[in-house]
């Protein structure tokens, strides 16, 4: 049997009857995930809805500390830390030393470990990169986590558009920048290599040292 091929654009009466588990209660960027079977989308616009929101925060909790940049009270930032704008970062998140964050959202009380780099993407609540980490147009959903040194790459090797294959069919992104959508509860462990298009399910446990690329299913184990 065929695989059936689906755009990015299709309509509502089209969606997959497969909807990556994401907690939408667990970030502040609940309305840039209108659509929850297609999560990765909401990567594309992610810096515009940044600048929109941002201005509405609430100015008793967050201080805008450079242009476009809110950081909430509560929250910590190594002295190494380089924050670049838009971003935001919220209550309880901790930015370890020598971390890049860029056009990103960090959500409640997630860590960032040390020498990570998180660009165009969003962190879910409680979420956690251990260290050494690089997250780039993606999602890290609520309470999943990065072990040490693994990276979600946002790029093929040829350059070409990314899809993303489901299992009721392949999507095409007609984006060639989009890492990975990594659902709540996701354990990726140290070393891996996560590839451009991928969907980690809700409480995946991926063994260190591997390479992932399409679907994993939810609660699943991967070697």
């Amino acid at each position: 049997m065929s695989r059936t091929v689906k755009s990015a654009t299709d309509r509502a009466s089209h969606k997959s009857n497969v909807h990556p588990m994401l907690s939408l209660s667990r970030t502040i960027a609940k309305e840039a995930f209108g659509d929850r079977s297609r999560p990765w989308e909401a990567i594309f616009n992610i810096s515009s809805y940044i600048s929109e929101h941002g201005s509405k925060l609430p100015y008793d909790q967050y201080d805008e500390i450079a242009e476009n940049v809110w950081v909430h009270v509560s929250a910590y930032l190594a002295p190494t830390a380089k924050i670049e704008a838009p971003a935001i970062i919220c209550g309880g998140a901790r930015i370890c030393n020598h971390t890049v964050v860029e056009h990103s959202i960090i959500g409640s009380f997630c860590t960032v470990g040390e020498m990570s780099t998180v660009k165009n993407s969003v962190t879910f609540d409680r979420s956690r990169l251990c260290g050494h980490n690089s997250l780039s147009y993606s999602v890290l959903g609520y309470e999943a986590i990065l072990g040490e040194g693994t990276m979600v790459s946002d790029t093929r090797l040829d350059a070409l558009n990314v899809s993303i294959n489901m299992p009721d069919g392949t999507y095409f992104s007609g984006r060639s920048h989009l890492g990975a959508v990594i659902c709540d509860g996701a354990r990726v462990g140290a070393s891996c290599v996560v590839n451009p298009g991928s969907v980690i399910d809700s409480n995946a446990l991926i063994y260190p040292l591997s390479s992932v690329s399409g679907y994993v299913r939810p609660y699943s184990n991967v070697k």
